[in-house]
């Protein structure tokens, strides 16, 4: 799906990206666009990065969709099917665990700073939400308190704050909830 970008670097611009689904094959891009990103932030714990290995297992089992440009990688958004395991976000929302199959992780979004300020987080989770299996009627999602931007993305998505708690071996985070 074709997607314009309306400023690259702040400045107004008229670039095409390809919104589309990442394949396996293609987790080392994520991989380093996510350590890219981070790497760039002013607060870098802001972001709990994920490992080569498990973004891979992501893209095989959930759903990756990814802007790109030619052969660049320029943001992307991850939805895991979580099913029955401890990791899936309902579980720390108190939802009945005979529920759980019915959600799913937003498990993160990450935009490049040349691209940002282009709605790609919600235009991305839109392109994705269509892959996702029926059985899906919620996504659960973390965010930072401290990271203004991304809240507001996630809200402006539909998803609503839940509860705020520690996650991740001691981080602050708020817990959001999408109803599909």
């Amino acid at each position: 799906m074709d997607y314009f970008l309306q400023k690259v670097c702040g400045k107004p611009a008229r670039q095409a990206v390809t919104l589309r689904r990442c394949t396996p094959a293609e987790a080392s891009a994520v991989f380093a666009l996510q350590n890219e990103v981070r790497a760039a932030m002013p607060h870098p714990e802001q972001f709990v990065p994920d490992t080569l290995e498990n973004i891979t297992g992501y893209l095989r089992t959930g759903i990756c969709i990814g802007a790109w440009q030619q052969r660049r990688l320029g943001a992307y958004l991850i939805l895991r099917l979580c099913g029955q395991s401890s990791e899936n976000y309902a579980a720390f929302l108190g939802v009945p665990q005979s529920q759980w199959q019915h959600w799913a992780n937003a498990d993160s979004a990450v935009v490049h700073p040349d691209w940002r300020g282009n709605g790609l987080q919600r235009a991305m989770l839109e392109a994705a939400l269509p892959l996702l299996p029926p059985q899906i009627t919620h996504l659960g999602a973390t965010v930072s308190p401290d990271n203004s931007y991304s809240l507001r993305n996630a809200q402006a998505g539909g998803f609503v704050i839940r509860c705020r708690r520690e996650m991740y071996g001691g981080y602050d985070r708020y817990l959001l909830e999408k109803q599909l």
